[in-house]
């Protein structure tokens, strides 16, 4: 890995030819009305109608931007003020005092400057949400499917093919599973959200269990007394699926006190999926056919409420509580024919499941600014609790020939997962160019997991003792890390250390384990043309993935007649390695090579029951090694003023040894997203997307092709509501997915609400009175390991 890093630090160093004109820093500051700091501005220069520099403005208002010596044309754009637009001159350090921004009496239509719709900064993508027609209407999933590397597959969220990212809100975790993390980003509205940003390698500031990048939503923020909010409601129609998800949010400020609350709910999602398998089994003549239809009623809903107090300038409390309820359950009727040539036994089973969990939260926090220069010095302070009870009630019919057998078998899970977090965290601005932060932290999670399997005989409920169990696992983790950043001309540095010492006990054996790792970050940046927007960003991390919580977890869950899913609580951690080398071309235009070495990836797949051949399970296992190179862009374009183009595509090449000292096996992986936005007169938006996934590998399981076409149109009345309606997957192809494994071939072509045609309808209302505030929120310390929930 140093020669690799060593090798591209070459190249990268050999590509910074010839110095071009020296770059002088122009700053300022915006303010509003009543002299208060407009914060994430969009500020730009611009030369003979092309921009050359532009940025977001800071918490203070303030922005620097280096051009070489001229006249430049400033422009600067907020939502709901008037734009500021004045002649300046660059030639030393200039001072360009501040700017006076007012209110705005009139809708803003559009982006004077489309070109920051996406941009690269040094580590990560910014989408500016707030100044993009594009999203307007557009819930949180829309918006991140359109981020530049980010894919949804409907049940996860990945960033440049890496699985498992983290989404962030206002800088905390959204802590919850799966389909509560899809509900709750559809109950985000863009009407709400100031910008997205895409973070594919993380620092060491953050925990080093976040190997697949993070994604971080900032809300709106607003700046004096008053009181904000909205109200929305969406609902999604399909031949299969339907839901009807209200949601709303408040935001009050008086003085030194700022409250909010949100939200949101899914109170009758009815859900169907169908499945139709097939499996040849290789080692005999037998041969299965199974189809499946499984019925699901889902009820989600959660709410969270918090308060800032500032004590004086200096120094401010927050403490935040959140809640999380989500209810599931149904049948799911299957009926399969095992066949071996000579007859022929079918069997009809119906698996009644129920789950409920419950997720509580609260969170507290000290933070303390040490000088005029950014610094503070943060205590955080956190404690996740989430109950979960869930099982099934199966009943199965076998019959071969003229003759049958009726069994009746159950089981009930319950599971109690705790998170606690202290942490104390120092950022020391020394200078506009040099920071250090440093930090400390200590997370203790704990795992309590105890399941009854019964089957019934001769009328009694029998306990089945090779499938019962009652397994406890728990974690202490210290860390501590360091990272200091440098602002030198042209150049731009970032270097941070992380170590994490980590004591575990339990996973279903009193299994010890004890490990100390160091987890090493750099950021290396260089503006090749400050003025044209040409720059080169060179990044290194290596980091840790834990097992989530669910994938220790051994439950049974039946999804047909022979086939089932489960946890492995022997799992190990995996450490990755990720090496990327971005350019970026006229300030919108990226282009990154990378590559990710893994060892022990966490990864599902099929195996065969060891007690019976015929039957396979679906299982977490861990990979000896897999490494990935990948080729990523993002190429937004502006046709005409009222087209708007962006292009999303990547492509890996993945090798993959699945057990240790085997064979290395490399595929090919590509996707692509090709969105437009065309704003008519009279407020009218239509959208229109395709997006195309090619096979994907995994192990020996394997997913084909799939392609989605999906469009919509969104009207909007003034100030306060927004109409949209969309049609999404209108191909309508479902899935197929397989599976090659010892002694097996197996197929399954399934129909589910994210792969099947649906139809979509939303209504928002903002609201607000007094004049707007500024919204803050209180920031947690535990967001990385909470995913794990």
């Amino acid at each position: 890995m140093k020669k690799w890093i060593l090798l591209i630090t070459i190249l990268a160093a050999a590509a910074l030819t010839a110095s071009a004109a020296r770059l002088f820093p122009a700053h300022g500051r915006v303010v509003d009305q009543q002299g208060k700091a407009v914060e994430y501005a969009t500020v730009v220069l611009m030369k003979d109608e092309q921009q050359v520099a532009g940025m977001a403005t800071d918490a203070d208002g303030r922005f620097e931007l280096k051009v070489a010596p001229g006249e430049y044309t400033l422009q600067i754009q907020y939502l709901g003020l008037d734009s500021v637009k004045r002649v300046v001159r660059v030639e030393q350090d200039n001072d360009l005092g501040e700017f006076v921004m007012r209110s705005s009496s009139t809708q803003i239509e559009g982006v004077v400057v489309s070109a920051q719709l996406v941009r690269r900064e040094a580590d990560r993508f910014v989408v500016d949400v707030a100044n993009a027609p594009a999203a307007i209407g557009k819930d949180g999933i829309e918006l991140l499917e359109h981020a530049p590397g980010v894919w949804i597959d409907g049940e996860k969220i990945s960033i440049n093919g890496k699985s498992g990212s983290k989404v962030f809100v206002n800088d905390r975790e959204l802590r919850m599973d799966n389909e509560q993390l899809l509900t709750y980003l559809r109950s985000l509205r863009a009407e709400e959200i100031q910008k997205i940003e895409v973070v594919p390698v993380t620092g060491a500031d953050f925990d080093a269990d976040s190997s697949a990048g993070i994604i971080k939503i900032t809300l709106k923020k607003r700046r004096e007394n008053g009181m904000n909010g909205s109200v929305a409601f969406n609902t999604t129609l399909s031949d299969i699926y339907h839901s009807y998800d209200p949601s709303a949010n408040i935001n009050v400020h008086s003085g030194r006190l700022d409250f909010y609350a949100s939200v949101w709910a899914s109170p009758g999602g009815d859900t169907k999926t169908i499945s139709n398998e097939n499996t040849i089994y290789s080692g005999s003549n037998k041969r299965l056919t199974a189809h499946s239809i499984n019925r699901n009623d889902d009820e989600s809903y959660g709410v969270n409420a918090g308060s800032i107090f500032e004590l004086d300038q200096k120094n401010s409390i927050g403490a935040e509580f959140s809640y999380w309820r989500g209810k599931s359950g149904g049948p799911n009727q299957t009926s399969t024919d095992l066949s071996d040539g000579s007859e022929v036994v079918n069997t009809r089973s119906i698996f009644n499941s129920h789950s409920l969990n419950n997720t509580y939260a609260v969170t507290f926090n000290y933070i303390h600014k040490l000088d005029t220069l950014g610094s503070t010095l943060k205590l955080l302070a956190d404690y996740t609790r989430r109950n979960s009870d869930s099982g099934n009630d199966n009943s199965s019919r076998i019959t071969t020939g003229n003759s049958f057998v009726d069994s009746l078998y159950r089981d009930n899970a319950t599971s109690i997962y705790d998170v606690a977090t202290a942490t104390l965290a120092l950022e020391k601005s020394f200078s506009p160019r040099w920071t250090l932060k440093a930090g400390a932290k200590y997370t203790f999670n704990d795992m309590r997991n105890t399941a009854l399997y019964e089957y019934q005989k001769a009328d009694a409920w029998l306990r089945n003792d090779n499938q019962s169990y009652t397994i406890n696992y728990t974690e202490n983790i210290a860390a501590a890390y360091a990272i200091a950043s440098a602002q030198l001309g042209r150049w731009s540095l970032v270097a941070g250390l992380r170590g994490e010492f980590t004591h575990t006990y339990g996973k279903g054996s009193d299994v010890k384990q004890d490990y100390f790792s160091l987890f090493p970050n750099a950021n290396i940046s260089y503006a090749l043309s400050q003025e044209k927007g040409y720059s080169l960003i060179l990044q290194y991390a290596r980091t840790i993935e834990r097992p989530r919580f669910w994938c220790l977890n051994p439950q049974r869950t039946q999804i047909s007649d022979y086939t089932y899913q489960t946890g492995n609580p022997r799992l190990n951690p995996s450490y990755q390695n990720d090496l990327s080398l971005t350019a970026v071309l006229a300030h919108k235009y990226t282009l990154t090579a990378g590559m990710q070495i893994v060892t022990d990836e966490i990864q599902q797949a099929m195996l065969t029951d060891p007690e019976n051949p015929d039957m396979l399970r679906i299982d977490w296992v861990n990979y000896d090694a897999t490494s990935s190179y990948y080729l990523s862009a993002n190429l937004p374009f502006q046709p005409t003023k009222w087209w708007q183009l962006n292009v999303n595509a990547t492509y890996m090449r993945r090798g993959q040894r699945v057990e240790q000292h085997g064979a290395q096996q490399y595929f090919n992986w590509a996707f692509v997203n090709v969105s437009n936005t065309f704003s008519l007169p009279a407020k009218f938006y239509i959208d229109c997307s395709y997006f195309y996934q090619s096979r994907i590998d995994l192990g020996n399981i394997w997913v084909m092709p799939n392609h989605m076409l999906q469009a919509g149109i969104k009207k909007r009345f003034g100030e306060r509501f927004t109409l949209s309606f969309s049609v999404r997957n209108i191909l309508d192809q479902g899935q197929t997915i397989g599976a090659n494994g010892d002694g097996f071939v197996r197929t399954v072509k399934v129909s589910q609400p994210w792969s099947t045609r649906q139809y979509r309808f939303g209504v928002t209302w903002n609201f607000k009175s007094g004049k707007a505030f500024h919204k803050k929120s209180v920031e947690a310390g535990s967001e990385e390991e909470k995913k794990r929930l």
